[in-house]
């Protein structure tokens, strides 16, 4: 930089820097964020993180092409939501090809107006049958479900409280509802029983968690907070996303795993996980559907998914009650996975789930582990602010039916050698989560 050159203005040196920006200059804001990341690009880490260009499917092996050098680069890959690997499966591919040739590459118009194909109507009986209830409404993602359901339910005056690591979907559908309330502490029945305590009985009453939670990979105490529910005179609303043809004997998500079926009021899922596509759903009662389907915005106010999604989806699940083998695989793959690890020395927060969270602390250190992971050829998700706190970034291994034994052993090594190299060698279990999953206001 010559002498005279003006010094470029100090910007913050991470995303979570920019929570609190108050710039009255609405493009300044973009200004200053896009040089931090430029900074970041400058010094190879953040091209090797975030949206890496994939040359290949999305499986247990990709091939991307390589930011630093423009070759392809093969990756052991951890970051898919895929868990049983079933876009991949030929049956799956095949009813989307079906599809693809009857109805074309899409159904532009709204499903309460022309976009309800015959194979939206198709997926909606096996949705609904797989969880065993009446009916189900279809959405264009998980995002837009849980906001679209929330605002659909709730109305200014109303009452939501929600566990404090639930989804960000479902912390902006309850701020975008209007109802009051707030959030509880983590997997903890007796604050969500004292937030419902604080309501003054005006309008409804609803309690909101992740059925398996996304970040960190815990699981809801379903049972103690349906009864928290019943006894506030509050309908429990429970995101599946990452339950659904994952946990329980059948895959039929958090109601199976703790022997409660119909324990769930409101049950929303999506299809971009265990059935490998894109999409939401929610399910229940008709009359629940049959409000939603008027209330719900972001089902009223979008186009329908293509039919080769619905085919797809539809397959998928008929796989996910036909076959055990896929999730048996899952379920293998985690505990050796888990288990290597903590024979090495790194303590994950092992929580039964296919998710396996490691600490690392400020993003700075997570960038730089993230990348020697990269150069070793292992692919997994880096997970910073808002996802998670500032300071409680995390390495996040999504494990699925398809990795070998080689790729989870290999992984386990080099994450070890990682984790001794950047200080966080031993101090990431359940201890070292105390901060993030416990204390939350109550």
């Amino acid at each position: 930089m010559s002498a005279n050159a003006p010094i470029p203005a100090p910007v913050p040196a991470s995303i979570a820097g920019f929570r609190k920006d108050r710039s009255g200059d609405l493009f300044q804001r973009c200004r200053e964020f896009s040089a931090m990341l430029d900074t970041l690009r400058a010094e190879g880490d953040y091209p090797t993180q975030y949206r890496l260009e994939l040359l290949s499917p999305l499986d247990h092996e990709i091939v991307v092409r390589d930011p630093l050098t423009s070759q392809p680069k093969r990756l052991v890959c951890f970051d898919s939501n895929s868990y049983l690997g079933l876009h991949l499966h030929p049956r799956v591919i095949a009813a989307a090809r079906r599809a693809l040739d009857e109805a074309g590459a899409g159904t532009p118009s709204a499903p309460l107006l022309s976009g309800t194909s015959r194979w939206l109507r198709e997926l909606e009986d096996v949705v609904a049958a797989f969880h065993g209830r009446e009916s189900a409404l279809v959405f264009p993602s998980g995002y837009a479900a849980n906001i679209g359901i929330l605002t659909g339910l709730l109305r200014t005056g109303d009452f939501a409280v929600r566990d404090r690591f639930v989804h960000a979907s479902l912390h902006d559908g309850c701020r975008f509802s209007g109802a009051r309330g707030g959030v509880y502490a983590h997997r903890d029945p007796a604050s969500a029983a004292r937030a419902l305590a604080r309501d003054d009985g005006r309008g409804g009453k609803l309690l909101v968690t992740d059925g398996v939670f996304s970040m960190h990979g815990s699981v809801a105490p379903l049972p103690e907070l349906a009864a928290v529910a019943r006894d506030a005179g509050a309908l429990l609303m429970v995101d599946e996303a990452h339950a659904t043809g994952v946990v329980g004997a059948t895959g039929r998500g958090s109601e199976e795993l703790f022997g409660l079926p119909g324990g769930i009021d409101v049950l929303m899922g999506t299809f971009s996980k265990a059935a490998g596509a894109a999409g939401g759903y929610v399910v229940g009662p008709r009359n629940l559907v049959d409000y939603l389907r008027f209330f719900a915005r972001s089902a009223v106010f979008t186009a329908s998914l293509p039919a080769t999604v619905f085919a797809a989806v539809a397959e998928s699940f008929r796989l996910m009650d036909e076959d055990p083998a896929p999730r048996e695989r899952l379920h293998e793959n985690a505990r050796r996975f888990t288990a290597a690890l903590e024979a090495l020395g790194v303590a994950p927060l092992a929580c039964g789930t296919p998710i396996v969270a490691v600490r690392v602390g400020p993003q700075a250190t997570l960038l730089r582990a993230g990348r020697e992971l990269y150069d070793a050829g292992i692919r997994c998700g880096s997970v910073s602010y808002p996802a998670v706190p500032p300071d409680g970034c995390l390495l996040r291994f999504t494990v699925n039916a398809r990795h070998t034994n080689e790729e989870l052993d290999r992984t386990a090594e080099t994450l070890a050698r990682v984790a001794a190299r950047h200080g966080f060698l031993g101090v990431n279990g359940p201890a070292g989560f105390r901060d993030l999953v416990d204390g939350a206001p109550s």
